[in-house]
């Protein structure tokens, strides 16, 4: 078909040609375009050179960053206790830094905005400085003169306490000697004495220029503990300081002397158990009232004060009678071989004695029907101070009196308690004897 093949290659022809056109007018436009925006810069700068690449990011910095005004920020300064609580006296050791570092610059230490101590900055920033305690209150340190302070801290100075005291003896007073420091603190110190853990004595002891003293019983045999309490004052914190003691204890016999003696007695004095006026010696007489105090808490029967002792007599209590009326009596424990006077219904006096040697000493309630201050025995010797209750049975002095039962049946005891037991007791007095 002719017609149409000649009809499509015209047809293509024109499609090339309007292609063509195109494609000149889009370069022609990018020309056009290209020369108008030269125009336009060099219109606006002329002569200028093309513009340098932007500059790289500069590496982060340590510095402090400008204040927005653009003036360098201020200093900042640190302080720091190494010990925020010393005793009245010591050396308060203070430190910091300041940043930036303001090298050969002064900080002053301020205690309650007073100076207290100076120092110069290091080349990196540090300081450090030291002054003597002499009260508490709110530390800081400042860029001198009037620079930047530090973050107060709190420093605690407590008065300085020193003691002395004398040697601890089981039932005998330990004096304490105190000195405070400083002088002029008012105080009072409060004292209070444990043992087994048990607050056993208390006291105030006031303060004359810084010294005083006081006196604690010491009721008791090995380890006390003592705190004395030192009260905030004039500046300065409480204080609490604690102390032990230890008395120990020795063996005791006839001839020992000291002060262990005269602590000894003390003890045995509390528990009513007679004793003799022997200040410091362990006599034949002290031999006898331990022997009571060994008899009545059963205990080896040795006259000789050991350890064992010395452990009963830290714990031991005055002893109770076994009848409470009539309120005024004596009571004879044949089995412990004791004595006891009582007196309102308390026993106020306790010794050893010795009844009848087979058993024979009778048991029960009697009265005291005769006294004389000496009779004779058919079996020989006076028996002093004699009290007769039941019968030829009576109770006497005599020598000896030993640990166990050894009379014809009467009621023997210590030649030198003898008056003692006599001088107290009437006729009519209630006796009971029993086991």
């Amino acid at each position: 078909m002719p017609g149409r093949s000649g009809q499509g290659a015209g047809g293509r022809a024109v499609l090339l040609a309007l292609a063509a056109a195109a494609a000149l007018f889009l370069v022609a436009l990018v020309a056009g375009l290209s020369a108008a925006t030269a125009g336009l810069a060099g219109a606006a700068a002329p002569g200028a050179s093309p513009s340098p690449p932007p500059p790289a990011s500069p590496a982060p910095s340590s510095s402090p960053a400008p204040s927005p005004s653009g003036s360098p920020a201020a200093p900042v300064v640190t302080c720091g206790l190494v010990r925020r609580a010393v005793l009245y006296g010591d050396t308060v050791a203070v430190s910091g830094a300041v940043a930036p570092a303001v090298p050969g610059a002064t900080v002053e230490v301020l205690l309650d905005g007073a100076v207290a101590a100076t120092a110069a900055v290091g080349g990196d920033g540090g300081w450090s400085a030291a002054f003597v305690a002499r009260r508490g209150g709110s530390l800081s340190a400042r860029l001198a003169p009037d620079g930047p302070a530090s973050p107060a801290v709190a420093l605690l100075v407590r008065p300085r306490l020193t003691l002395a005291r004398s040697r601890p003896v089981p039932f005998l007073p330990v004096r304490y000697a105190l000195r405070v420091a400083p002088a002029d603190y008012g105080g009072p110190v409060a004292v209070r004495l444990f043992h087994h853990r048990r607050l056993v004595a208390t006291a105030r002891v006031a303060l004359r220029e810084g010294r005083g003293s006081v006196r604690l019983p010491l009721r008791g045999v090995g380890v006390f503990g003592l705190s004395f309490a030192l009260p905030a004052a004039d500046g300065l914190a409480a204080r609490t300081v604690e102390r032990r003691l230890d008395t120990g204890w020795r063996r005791l016999a006839v001839g020992s002397r000291g002060p262990w003696v005269r602590g000894l007695l003390a003890r045995l004095r509390e528990l009513r158990v007679l004793v003799p006026s022997c200040g410091d010696c362990f006599t034949r007489q002290t031999a006898d009232a331990v022997m009571a105090f060994q008899k009545a808490w059963r205990l080896p029967r040795t006259y000789v004060v050991d350890g064992d002792d010395w452990r009963r007599l830290d714990t031991a209590r005055v002893p109770r009678p076994r009848y409470r009326e009539p309120r005024l009596h004596l009571e004879v424990d044949k089995t412990r071989q004791v004595l006891l006077v009582v007196r309102e219904g308390r026993v106020r006096g306790l010794l050893a004695v010795s009844t009848g040697a087979t058993g024979n000493t009778p048991e029960g309630a009697f009265r005291i029907l005769t006294k004389y201050p000496a009779t004779t025995s058919p079996y020989g010797g006076i028996l002093y101070r004699t009290m007769g209750f039941c019968g030829d049975f009576a109770i006497h002095g005599y020598d000896p009196v030993p640990p166990y039962p050894a009379s014809h049946g009467c009621v023997r005891e210590p030649l030198w308690l003898a008056d003692w037991v006599y001088d107290r007791s009437f006729i009519g007095e209630r006796v009971y004897v029993y086991r």
